[in-house]
């Protein structure tokens, strides 16, 4: 298959285009800076631009059978609502039909369970980012109107780490300290991709179990991953950043 990526250096793009590769799949991504895409490989092309330029999304649509878009985060939130504009415009101009977006589980859809973690979420989410609930609650509106087949993986707060091969996934009650490594989020949001009963749905994938320190030190003393064009790749092998 051909995938168009965007966010390819976050913390799920990264694990996201290497997944893909590994697969099989061709990948186009779009990078700021293309020298941040440190994989190499054939099937892989980068181009530079940013996801809130019309004729950058443009080229990364154009010729894909489909898209995954993980852009976003708390220094970002506006490429949430912009780019994913410019990309459904991108793939109705290219007749391309399937895209899979990767957000926050804090975006409502009927059947949610109203646990409390569902509450108290919003205002921290509201502390790292004035603009982020309302940028990524555009963007859901966006995709329930685009009319293409769209898939929506919410997610709690993300750590580094491989597939565990036993996320959860559907309807889940999610809080403050529930979590999930970057590497089963982006097998799910890959095996969506050919699943046609993700077609118009939202699913949660998260780790079994709650984190208390790691969910403390995210939510409260701001310890959250670097952006990965900060972090020295001698020091990890986990990948991980923002878009």
């Amino acid at each position: 298959m051909k995938l168009a990526i965007f966010g390819a250096t976050g913390t799920v793009g990264v694990p996201l285009v290497a997944q893909a590769l590994d697969a099989g799949h061709q990948v186009r991504v779009l990078a700021r800076d293309p020298t941040k895409v440190t994989r190499a490989d054939p099937s892989l092309t980068v181009l530079a631009g940013d996801a809130k330029d019309p004729e950058a999304v443009t080229a990364t649509v154009a010729g894909a059978d489909a898209v995954v878009s993980a852009l976003g985060g708390f220094g970002d939130s506006d490429s949430i609502r912009v780019g994913t504009a410019l990309i459904t415009a991108a793939m109705h101009d290219a007749g391309v039909r399937r895209l899979v977006v990767v957000q926050g589980f804090h975006l409502d859809v009927p059947g949610d369970p109203r646990n409390l973690g569902r509450t108290t979420i919003l205002p921290l989410l509201w502390l790292g980012s004035r603009t982020l609930i309302a940028d990524s609650r555009a963007m859901a509106s966006q995709l329930a109107s685009s009319g293409l087949d769209w898939t929506l993986v919410r997610v709690p707060r993300m750590t580094d780490g491989a597939p565990t091969g036993r996320p959860r996934t559907g309807q889940l009650r999610l809080g403050p300290f529930s979590s999930v490594v970057n590497g089963d989020v982006a097998q799910v949001a890959l095996a969506a991709l050919s699943d046609p009963t993700t077609f118009g749905t939202a699913p949660m994938v998260a780790n079994p179990g709650n984190h208390l320190l790691g969910a403390a030190g995210y939510w409260l003393l701001g310890k959250r991953p670097a952006p990965r064009e900060d972090r020295d790749p001698a020091a990890t092998t986990s990948p991980g950043a923002r878009s």
